[in-house]
Protein backbone atom coordinates (compact mmCIF):
# COMPACT_ATOMS: atom_id res chain seq x y z
CA UNK A 1 0.00 0.00 0.00
CA UNK A 2 1.35 3.41 -0.95
CA UNK A 3 1.21 6.14 1.68
CA UNK A 4 0.54 9.60 0.32
CA UNK A 5 2.21 12.62 1.86
CA UNK A 6 -0.68 14.91 0.86
CA UNK A 7 -4.43 14.60 1.18
CA UNK A 8 -6.90 16.92 -0.52
CA UNK A 9 -9.63 18.25 1.78
CA UNK A 10 -10.34 21.32 -0.36
CA UNK A 11 -14.06 22.09 -0.27
CA UNK A 12 -14.82 19.99 2.81
CA UNK A 13 -16.33 21.46 5.94
CA UNK A 14 -14.25 21.26 9.15
CA UNK A 15 -15.77 18.04 10.56
CA UNK A 16 -15.09 15.85 7.50
CA UNK A 17 -11.65 17.46 7.17
CA UNK A 18 -10.73 16.48 10.74
CA UNK A 19 -12.06 12.98 10.12
CA UNK A 20 -10.02 12.52 6.91
CA UNK A 21 -6.89 13.79 8.65
CA UNK A 22 -7.37 11.42 11.57
CA UNK A 23 -7.97 8.49 9.21
CA UNK A 24 -4.83 9.35 7.24
CA UNK A 25 -2.74 9.47 10.42
CA UNK A 26 -3.83 6.04 11.71
CA UNK A 27 -0.91 3.66 11.53
CA UNK A 28 1.37 6.22 9.89
CA UNK A 29 4.98 5.89 11.00
CA UNK A 30 6.73 8.91 12.49
CA UNK A 31 9.07 8.84 9.50
CA UNK A 32 6.06 9.48 7.23
CA UNK A 33 5.18 12.71 9.04
CA UNK A 34 4.22 15.45 8.61
CA UNK A 35 1.07 14.88 6.62
CA UNK A 36 0.35 17.67 4.14
CA UNK A 37 -3.31 18.64 3.99
CA UNK A 38 -4.67 20.80 1.21
CA UNK A 39 -7.62 22.89 2.44
CA UNK A 40 -9.76 25.59 0.89
CA UNK A 41 -8.74 29.25 1.08
CA UNK A 42 -11.72 29.88 3.35
CA UNK A 43 -10.57 27.29 5.89
CA UNK A 44 -9.79 28.60 9.37
CA UNK A 45 -6.54 26.69 9.86
CA UNK A 46 -6.10 27.85 13.46
CA UNK A 47 -9.53 26.49 14.43
CA UNK A 48 -8.85 23.26 12.55
CA UNK A 49 -5.52 22.82 14.37
CA UNK A 50 -7.30 23.29 17.71
CA UNK A 51 -9.82 20.61 16.69
CA UNK A 52 -6.96 18.21 15.93
CA UNK A 53 -5.46 18.65 19.40
CA UNK A 54 -2.11 16.87 19.81
CA UNK A 55 -2.31 15.58 16.23
CA UNK A 56 -1.92 19.15 14.92
CA UNK A 57 1.87 18.83 15.25
CA UNK A 58 1.79 15.97 12.73
CA UNK A 59 0.00 18.00 10.06
CA UNK A 60 0.84 20.90 7.74
CA UNK A 61 -2.22 22.78 6.47
CA UNK A 62 -2.07 24.87 3.31
CA UNK A 63 -4.54 26.29 0.82
CA UNK A 64 -2.10 26.04 -2.08
CA UNK A 65 -0.01 23.00 -2.98
CA UNK A 66 2.98 25.27 -3.67
CA UNK A 67 3.08 26.17 0.04
CA UNK A 68 4.18 22.61 0.84
CA UNK A 69 7.39 23.17 -1.11
CA UNK A 70 8.35 25.95 1.30
CA UNK A 71 7.33 23.89 4.37
CA UNK A 72 9.03 20.59 3.50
Amino acid sequence: MQVSDTIDCNGLSPAPTVLRIMQALVGRADTDLPLNVLVGAECNCKHLAISLGELADDVHLASDVRQFATIN
